[in-house]
């Protein structure tokens, strides 16, 4: 959340509401000077991927411009990532343009406890090349 587009209150007051479990809360993805981020997590000898997401309501020229330079950061910031092949293995000599890989989940994965990362069954990627 960029609070020089939003402020915190504004947020709460307006875009975060009780789960209907009763557990935890929901936060609006959508809006002025919102981004997501969903943390990566373990999965069946993998790391799951999380992402990183945006969707700038239409006009908004502040936000345009905040997700904008947040995805930059991301990408400089990031380790490239490779497609893994899951029936041989191999893997793809060019890095995917759109998947990142943080340095610090860069470094959960291509490790012998979880080898990828994964967002399915058979999509599979590695940041060793």
């Amino acid at each position: 959340m960029d609070t020089s587009i939003i402020s915190e209150s504004a947020f709460h007051r307006d875009d975060v509401v009780p789960h209907p479990s009763g557990q935890g809360w929901v936060y609006a993805i959508v809006g002025t000077g919102l981004a997501s981020f969903v943390r990566s997590h373990a999965f069946e000898g993998s790391l799951r991927n999380g992402e990183l997401r945006a969707s700038v309501p239409a006009g908004d020229a502040r936000t345009t411009a905040h997700i904008r330079e947040l995805m930059r950061l991301v990408r400089d910031g990031g380790r490239g990532v490779f497609a893994v092949d899951p029936m041989t293995e191999s893997i793809a000599r060019r890095a995917e343009r759109n998947f990142v890989a943080w340095p610090n989940a860069a470094s959960r994965f291509g490790a012998a406890d979880a080898p990828v990362l994964t967002n399915g069954p058979t999509a599979w990627f590695t940041v060793d090349r």
